[in-house]
């Protein structure tokens, strides 16, 4: 039986939590959430990939936006055998290649989110296929 690798998704929007998820569902087990507390509390060591916007609204009054980095830098040096990380944006366009370069310094890929699911998909399975090799 052939596993298929396992995604978390974190982004407040819901709408393309719900677009990754069906459009990854043939190559990967996708998990989405939408605030950086549940995220956080997952067991984020059983999965190959996360990916992160870089934007993350607060879900309650009491807490403030959380920057994608932060999230990946954490994930980097608390946990011994961290996923890979891709950093997602809509605030970046493809023509942002100065910024991409400061981005993914943190993240092992930064892809603008106007990029296309199709494009997302390609890094997500290179990412991984670099991971195996």
């Amino acid at each position: 039986m052939n596993v298929m690798p396992r995604v978390a998704v974190l982004d407040d929007d819901e709408g393309w939590c719900f677009a990754i998820k069906r459009f990854f569902r043939a190559n990967f087990e996708v998990t989405t959430f939408t605030d950086a507390q549940s995220f956080l509390n997952a067991t984020l060591e059983s999965y190959d990939l996360v990916i992160i916007d870089f934007t993350i609204a607060p879900n309650h009054r009491h807490e403030t936006s959380t920057n994608g980095i932060e999230v990946i830098h954490q994930l980097k040096t608390q946990l011994k055998h961290p996923p890979l990380t891709m950093l997602t944006s809509a605030f970046i366009s493809r023509g942002d290649v100065a910024i991409n370069g400061t981005l993914s310094a943190h993240a092992d890929a930064v892809m603008p989110k106007d990029c296309g699911l199709d494009e997302i998909l390609q890094t997500a399975q290179n990412l991984l296929a670099s991971r195996a090799s």
